[in-house]
């Protein structure tokens, strides 16, 4: 995949057909518009393309009401060229792309500087200053400028449609098992293990910390998780809180990795949200707590053998 972070100097393809969204997560719904992407730009020997922006515009719109990132950057990247586009277009969302009226945006922007023969998006598509561009503006655009658009509609579960903003809630509230069915795979951070206070081995459940950048981070709570080193996963339990039985001041992602001893201090590692099992408990002693978390090791031991893992 070719990334190009600016429209100056951009190379020319043949046929590109373009998809532009903000393409946080890249869950289900993504996935149906690249793939359709992918295969009408197959069908006139062309190039897929996705253009997406950072910042996210509604950091940058709406500061106060933006809710974090379910995807930074590098990992939207990454899950774009596995899904098999051919160009990205990773812009800076400025003040003069904001601005920019939608016809103004079409002329110049995607029929001047692209020279897209299609475009598809969301239905819920919009653009231009204001968000005064949406699908029924770009359909009498395309007929205007000569090339083929399409609107896909939304996967729903259960009457619920996919979308990026109910992931960021599911998460958040801890239901990361229904997440997981939207995005079609587990929710997974990334970060740094550190030295924690060691207290975890002292009551036979050496923890592994976590610290991570990621800004939307899974309600408090205990899950059963996935920790991924290099390219194998383990099996683990992971407590996201204050640790209220040691009454501990800073929020803390300890992680219990199962059949594991290997020392992980300072290394990166991914981990893969599976269920949520309970909330925060405040335990009257160690001995409380100890019996607990093999309470939880032992539900997710039963877990993975169900899922055949």
């Amino acid at each position: 995949m070719k990334t190009f972070e600016s429209l100056n100097n951009f190379d020319s393809f043949p046929n590109p057909v373009l998809t532009i969204g903000n393409y946080d997560g890249i869950h289900l719904g993504h996935k149906q518009i690249i793939e359709r992407v992918i295969a009408r730009a197959a069908e006139i020997s062309g190039t897929s393309m996705l253009m997406t922006f950072n910042p996210h515009p509604l950091s940058v719109l709406r500061p106060d009401n933006h809710l974090g990132l379910i995807t930074p950057i590098n990992i939207r990247k990454r899950l774009i060229e596995e899904n098999g586009i051919d160009v990205l277009l990773l812009l800076p969302f400025t003040d003069e792309f904001r601005l920019t009226e939608p016809e103004a945006f079409v002329k110049d922007i995607l029929i001047g500087k692209l020279g897209i023969k299609g475009l598809v998006v969301g239905y819920d598509f919009k653009f231009g200053k204001g968000g005064k561009g949406d699908t029924h503006i770009l359909k009498h655009l395309s007929d205007q400028y000569g090339f083929f658009f399409e609107a896909v509609e939304a996967i729903t579960f259960n009457n619920e449609k996919v979308g990026s903003n109910r992931i960021r809630k599911h998460i958040m509230s801890g239901n990361v098992k229904k997440a997981e069915f939207f995005l079609g795979r587990p929710y997974v951070i990334e970060g740094r293990v550190l030295k924690g206070y060691g207290r975890g081995g002292g009551i036979g459940f050496p923890t592994i910390n976590i610290e991570t950048e990621f800004e939307v981070i899974p309600k408090n709570g205990v899950y059963i998780s996935e920790v991924e080193v290099g390219n194998k996963r383990y099996r683990s339990v992971t407590n996201i809180g204050y640790n209220p039985t040691f009454n501990n001041r800073d929020k803390s992602i300890e992680t219990f990795i199962l059949d594991f001893s290997d020392n992980l201090y300072g290394m990166e590692v991914s981990l893969y949200f599976h269920e949520r099992i309970r909330d925060e408990i405040k335990f009257n002693n160690a001995d409380e707590l100890k019996c607990r978390i093999g309470m939880d090791v032992h539900a997710a031991r039963s877990y993975f053998e169900k899922a055949g893992q």
